[in-house]
């Protein structure tokens, strides 16, 4: 199993697999988009900003499909 995307992988525009542990969004695969306020997938509320998830320089609950 891989591990969680690192920081230098997650780009406007590349699909990623969220995990289970949102609650404003089940598990699937999104696409990340950018805006004024920062990288974030769109979830139930609206958009979900990743600045939240970066934890020594992977994003939790984010990975990149093989």
């Amino acid at each position: 199993m891989r591990g969680y995307a690192k920081e230098t992988e997650v780009k406007v525009g590349i699909q990623v697999d969220l995990d289970g542990g949102f609650t404003c969004v089940e598990a699937c695969r999104t696409t990340i988009h950018k805006d004024e306020h920062g990288l974030y997938f769109e979830c139930s509320e609206g958009k979900h900003y990743l600045d939240g998830q970066l934890e020594d320089g992977e994003y939790i609950g984010l990975s990149i499909p093989t």
